[in-house]
């Protein structure tokens, strides 16, 4: 009886390969997106960026498609959403650039999505949506995921964070993790899409790695030894002499220093519950690639792979939240308190993170800290929330098997703006002038599609950025930032030094005021409110 059943299912496939394959056989057949990005995942922490956590699907991309090493965001989660989504700077949607949460200005904007849904394309999205209203509101077919307004839990439902497949109200079952929720619920809509004629887009939007430290014990357990036998020092020299020698930086750059409220992770009284921190954060980002490595799966079993671009990216830098050492406070849960108002079950949450109190469980709340943050970015300064390069420097990969050859690294500068006028290129779809009665502003974004060709594409010929620290503007290999209260500007040449360890602003003043005098001009020309 089993064999019968296999021979049945061995044919099933054979006629469902058959039909895919002679869709895409189909002369001019639109290519499908799958889009996903990761939250607070750092420039370095996957493989193919130096990184040691495992990510087999994550580098697999690098290995068949093309990565980029200056491409950039906006410092913060709903900012970066919102360009792109937009392809428009995020102050001219109606958000600050410092801020990680506010509501669209829908009269001036129009979604990806929305254009996508109306030009034939079936569209999905699974994962972190910050919108006001539904997902299936704004041009996407399927949804399933939080109406994300506050902090989130991996395990449980919490307050301003109500779950939702489609309009309907989802309950959490006993064994809900999200990661695997978002991943799993991607599959279900992938599967759907590829047996039907139209093209896709799938939008996977992870709230992984971001903070808190909820994993699964045996997933945090496979990281433990390694980081015990090496701190935040060790992990972060060999991380830069990977990126060198696989040149993905220059041999020129110099390692960024370290903060200097971290200290040598020699001299760390709590070394054990410090690498307990740094794994959980890997087993968190070891979710998200699991999660592609099934997408990557279900894409080459129906014969989809060749006419999908698969792109994978981060919303900003790693976040130093959490503390270098251990406290009984964070997050507005604190000591002496009942702390049993945020889940919906009424649980309460262990205040701090420490060795008597190690993040992973449900009922923990934490983060892993600058130090490791740190790490996460190397080599570069900063991390989330400010305009160095750390914090607003993104990890790109892109995979196009019938467009982009493997094995590929490009240099050229691009930002998340640019990811839907790409989208809409490839999908050969006009950005329209005057969308449902309303009139979005002309795109700021410029198509990625010569990039993948192989072509030197006409870039910006700036880029600004208002996040919550800084201001900040590049233009060619030259960057100037600054404090976003006060403060001189500071001037960096990104080609010889990346990692912005020397200023140049007082033996290059004329070139400071060029531009500052741009930014300006961008201030005023976006909306920028300071």
């Amino acid at each position: 009886m089993q064999s019968v059943v296999l021979v049945l299912i061995s044919l099933s496939q054979l006629i469902g390969l058959a039909f895919c394959s002679n869709i895409m056989a189909a002369e001019g057949a639109r290519p499908n997106i799958v889009l996903v990005m990761a939250d607070d995942l750092g420039w370095s922490d996957i493989g193919c960026y130096g990184g040691e956590i495992r990510t087999p699907n994550i580098d697999s991309l690098a290995k068949d498609g093309l990565r980029f090493t200056q491409f950039y965001n906006n410092s913060v989660c709903g900012p970066t959403r919102a360009s792109l989504l937009t392809g428009l700077y995020c102050q001219q949607t109606g958000h600050r650039g410092d801020h990680w949460n506010q509501p669209k200005d829908y009269t001036k904007c129009v979604l990806v999505s929305e254009l996508l849904q109306q030009a034939g394309y079936r569209t999905m999205m699974t994962g972190k949506w910050q919108g006001r209203d539904s997902a299936l509101d704004r041009g996407f077919d399927r949804f399933f995921g939080p109406m994300c307004q506050g902090k989130i839990s991996y395990f449980h439902e919490v307050e301003k964070n109500p779950f939702y497949l489609d309009r309907q109200r989802f309950a959490l079952p006993n064994d809900f993790y999200l990661t695997e929720a978002i991943n799993d619920h991607a599959l279900q809509f992938l599967k759907e899409a590829v047996v039907k004629e139209e093209p896709f887009f799938l939008y996977v939007a992870h709230i992984a790695p971001h903070w808190p430290l909820h994993a699964h014990e045996q997933d945090i357990a496979a990281y433990r030894q390694q980081y015990q036998e090496q701190g935040w020092d060790e992990w972060r020299l060999r991380r830069f002499d990977l990126q060198r020698k696989k040149q993905i930086v220059p041999l020129q750059w110099k390692l960024s220093p370290r903060p200097a409220s971290v200290w040598d992770w020699k001299t760390d009284p709590n070394q054990v519950w410090q690498s307990e921190r740094m794994a959980a954060y890997a087993a968190q980002v070891q979710g998200i690639d699991q999660g592609i490595g099934q997408l990557l799966k279900v894409l080459k079993e129906t014969g989809q792979e060749d006419n999908t671009l698969f792109l994978f990216l981060s919303d900003n830098g790693a976040a130093p939240d959490g503390g270098v050492g251990p406290s009984k406070n964070g997050f507005g849960f604190a000591p002496n308190q009942p702390n049993n108002r945020w889940r919906k079950d009424n649980v309460s949450i262990r205040p701090g993170s420490s060795p008597q109190n190690p993040p992973g469980p449900h009922d923990t709340f934490a983060a892993y800290g600058l130090a490791w943050a740190n790490l996460s970015n190397t080599p570069l300064r900063g991390t989330k929330l400010t305009g160095y390069e750390g914090g607003i420097r993104t990890p790109l990969i892109a995979k196009w098997p019938k467009v982009i050859g493997g094995g590929l690294q490009t240099t050229q500068v691009g930002h998340v703006i640019d990811i839907m006028a790409t989208c809409l290129n490839i999908a050969d779809v006009e950005y329209p002038t005057e969308f449902q009665s309303r009139k979005p502003l002309p795109l700021e974004g410029k198509s990625l599609l010569p990039v993948f060709q192989g072509e030197n594409r006409q870039g910006h010929k700036a880029l600004c950025w208002s996040v919550p620290n800084n201001h900040a503007i590049r233009m060619g290999k030259w960057k100037a930032i600054r404090s976003r209260k006060d403060g001189e500007w500071q001037l960096y040449d990104l080609e010889a030094d990346g990692t912005e360890t020397v200023d140049l602003a007082k033996s290059e003043p004329q070139r400071v005021q060029d531009l500052v005098r741009h930014f300006e001009e961008w201030q005023k020309r976006v909306g920028d409110k300071q």
